[in-house]
């Protein structure tokens, strides 16, 4: 790293930090007027109170990073240019893309963190802290003992409906089971049942006065005890984890997403979630080429035209990824589209403008 590198760095991490205190506060202040309720209310204590705070720490910095990435930009180039410090680069043959080189790179750095933040530490962060505002304690998400109308279809096309299913006792009532062909076109085989036990040793239902319906062979046979070693699938495979997939890493989203449509549910919460855990991150790093472009052209007024210009940006962002948020939610759009097409369309600016400062 030259000696302009490590200027330019240390200056734009210096403005950074600062913006992200400044916002971090702003934030806090913001949830201050909540804690004291929740104090006089008696819902918190004073050290409760505390402790919320912290846990509200990830999610305050994932949300004001790239407005301080937005504003750290337009103060460290500003005040480079009013000091005629750009000017006198380019005048050198230095190009703009040359002296914004690092700041972009801290950027992406950033943004990974971001990412590391919003993935491992905001989700038990949530938790915490939702627990905390409610009263309770924080307990393990664990598998809930029964299920209603539960619904699963195998990588073997069988079909299952069970009216309940209970994992403690690994039973079922009322078992209504599909088995459909390899190219799922034609049902060869329907079985009803009106209990059944789950053999871990035989790792089979057990099934109990079943009607058997052979659609190949038109027969249909009934049978007090009916056991059929291709319906393997136990108890615990129609429960899935409950849960907001805010509170999920993107590991346990994943998986969660898998279960929920083996169990016939609704995914596109968790799939926005998702969507979302993998470009939002990187706003801020899409956001330094406004900053550092746009921090250029501005030199009288410095300091109230970088902060307007980074609220009236940032928001805008903030703005566009919501409502494509909102259609991805919807299921209109999907979710890792409508997650990077507010990233494209300010990248897109970010560039414009990045060309423009070369001049």
């Amino acid at each position: 790293m030259k000696k302009l590198d490590l200027y330019i760095s240390k200056n734009f991490l210096k403005s950074f930090l600062l913006s992200l205190i400044a916002f971090i506060n702003i934030f806090i202040l913001s949830q201050l007027f909540k804690i004291i309720r929740y104090i006089t209310a008696g819902r918190m204590s004073i050290s409760e109170s505390i402790t919320y705070i912290l846990y509200l720490l990830p999610k305050i910095f994932i949300e004001v990073t790239p407005l301080a990435i937005l504003l750290g930009s337009l103060m460290c180039i500003n005040r480079m240019a009013s000091n005629l410090e750009i000017i006198s680069l380019k005048t050198s043959g230095i190009s703009f893309r040359r002296i914004v080189r690092f700041p972009i790179i801290l950027s992406f750095l950033i943004s990974l963190v971001v990412f590391q933040v919003m993935n491992k530490v905001h989700p038990s962060a949530l938790t915490k802290s939702r627990a905390l505002r409610a009263g309770r304690k924080v307990a393990e998400r664990v598998l809930p003992s029964k299920k209603n109308n539960a619904f699963l279809r195998t990588e073997d096309n069988i079909v299952y409906y069970i009216k309940e299913v209970d994992r403690v006792k690994n039973a079922a009532t009322l078992l209504e089971i599909i088995k459909v062909d390899k190219d799922f076109k034609a049902i060869e085989e329907i079985i009803t049942a009106k209990s059944g036990n789950f053999n871990y040793e035989k790792n089979t239902w057990v099934l109990k006065d079943a009607v058997v319906n052979n659609l190949k062979n038109k027969t249909q046979k009934i049978e007090k005890e009916y056991i059929d070693a291709s319906l393997d699938k136990a108890p615990g495979d129609f429960i899935t984890i409950q849960g907001d997939p805010d509170e999920l890493t993107n590991t346990e989203i994943t998986q969660a997403i898998r279960d929920i449509r083996t169990t016939g549910g609704d995914v596109k919460e968790s799939l926005a979630v998702l969507g979302k855990r993998y470009s939002f991150p990187f706003a801020s790093f899409i956001v330094s080429f406004l900053g550092l472009s746009l921090g250029s052209r501005y030199v009288r007024g410095a300091s109230a035209i970088s902060i307007a210009l980074s609220v009236g940006l940032g928001y805008s962002y903030y703005i566009v990824q919501a409502s494509f948020e909102a259609l991805s939610v919807n299921g209109i759009l999907n979710p890792f589209i409508s997650g990077w097409i507010p990233n494209i369309i300010f990248l897109c600016l970010g560039v414009y403008f990045m060309r423009k400062a070369e001049y």
